[in-house]
């Protein structure tokens, strides 16, 4: 008769490293979830507020900046830039935000895009 080992399927290493990735991976999954809607976007040209939109009215706005054409909608919440023809198109493919605090930026037009509102201010810490 042999004298066979059993191996452990895991160690207790690996049991530690599988916690502390399903740790990570909830706290970024709430930290995702948790995430303050804001209830208006401004959008800035060359620092300048030229609109501030609701979020919870579907808009069509175009921008015209530096020579580039860029389109912004907001729909069911979002906003984002569905047209430009500027050189990178990094604007374009942001994608959709609605979350307090997040932006769209067009560096060849000049165009910003940032989520306001929705809470007690606009400050994203109070002291004192």
């Amino acid at each position: 008769m042999q004298n066979e080992k059993k191996t452990a399927l895991f160690r207790v290493g690996d049991l530690a490293a599988i916690l502390l990735v399903l740790l990570l991976v909830g706290a970024l999954l709430w930290a995702f979830l948790a995430a303050e809607r804001g209830s208006a976007a401004q959008i800035l040209v060359e620092g300048e507020v030229v609109a501030t939109l609701p979020l919870s009215k579907d808009t069509v706005y175009p921008i015209t900046a530096r020579g580039y054409h860029l389109t912004v909608c907001v729909e069911n919440g979002e906003i984002f830039v569905r047209d430009a023809d500027c050189p990178d198109l990094v604007c374009k493919h942001t994608g959709r935000i609605s979350s307090k605090g997040t932006s769209i930026v067009c560096a060849a037009a000049g165009v910003s895009v940032k989520i306001a509102g929705g809470g007690n201010g606009d400050a994203d810490f109070v002291a004192g």
